[in-house]
């Protein structure tokens, strides 16, 4: 029996090679790619049944904009979006980023290699995909925040003055501090204590997309 093909895009060297062996282990053949524009590459080349694909690819296209551009080609293509974000609202996405039939696994979430195996499965023949949405689940970090929320934290934690956030938003600086205290009371985080505060809250985004570092 012929094996189903697979693309992972992955721009981490070791997590790539690690997702490609556990996925062959698994029967599937693989190719790997280190970027969208590599990936694009791949599937012209072999004409993958499915695709693991990061969020956060480096430069360029991220996984969503890959996702999208490969489905307008090729709709039938199972997608597994493999990340560290717990939500698409990280990135500036809703939910409405995830295609209906793809997952989404959280790489945090995952205790064993069974999960992404019986993802990519349920992706490969149209199976229902609802446990395999971690973007959806209540327990998710931020899950209670809204979109405008999780913004004005990305942007608090790149470094962003009050000033500079209202001027990217073109509103007021006394707006923007409302935002900001609403959303540090949601986090449990002490807003009287500006300095300490803002840093408090880049540590917890930061703690959210980027765990292990």
């Amino acid at each position: 029996m012929l094996s189903r093909h697979i693309v992972v895009v992955e721009n981490e060297s070791f997590l790539r090679d690690l997702i490609g062996k556990t996925l062959e282990a698994a029967g599937f053949s693989v190719t790997t790619a280190a970027n969208a524009a590599d990936a694009k590459r791949a599937f012209a080349a072999v004409d993958p049944d499915g695709m693991v694909v990061d969020i956060e690819l480096g430069p360029g296209p991220d996984g969503f904009d890959l996702a999208a551009a490969i489905l307008a080609e090729s709709p039938e293509t199972g997608i597994v979006f493999l990340t560290n974000l717990p939500d698409p609202r990280l990135v500036g996405k809703d939910t409405g980023a995830v295609p209906k039939h793809a997952a989404y696994l959280r790489k945090s979430n995952l205790t064993d290699a069974n999960t992404l195996v019986d993802a990519l499965n349920a992706v490969l023949k149209a199976e229902d995909v609802s446990g395999y949405r971690h973007d959806l689940l209540k327990d998710r970090p931020f899950a209670e925040l809204s979109r405008k929320q999780i913004e004005i934290l990305r942007q608090i934690a790149s470094g962003l003055s009050n000033q500079q956030i209202a001027k990217s938003r073109n509103t007021s600086v006394r707006a923007v501090e409302g935002i900001i205290s609403r959303t540090f009371e949601a986090l449990a985080i002490d807003v009287q204590a500006e300095g300490n505060a803002r840093v408090e809250a880049a540590k917890v985004f930061f703690s959210a997309t980027r765990p292990g570092e």
